[in-house]
């Protein structure tokens, strides 16, 4: 009987990694989703733009600065959590 019930921890254990992981990859998916996403790309640059003042740069020209810095980030982060596998 004990053999019976450690059995079906195991397989009740392995059963529940298999779901984590399974939602962990749609967790990844999403957050690397929504990093792709324009909106994102705009609150990260808006964000930026509001923490920092450039002196003597008009307002439109520390927006496309921003924006880009943005895009730059914006793809470091996906490369970074996209290359995220994890292991057991």
């Amino acid at each position: 009987m004990k053999a019976v019930i450690e059995k079906m921890k195991e397989e009740a254990v392995k059963y529940a990694m298999e779901l984590a992981e399974k939602q962990a990859d749609a967790v990844q998916v999403g957050v690397v989703e929504y990093l792709k996403s324009d909106e994102f790309e705009i609150k990260l640059a808006e964000k930026m733009d509001k923490a920092v003042d450039i002196p003597w740069t008009s307002d439109q020209k520390e927006e496309k600065m921003f924006r880009a810095l943005a895009d730059l980030i914006q793809n470091l982060m996906v490369g970074l959590i996209g290359s995220i596998k994890i292991t057991k």
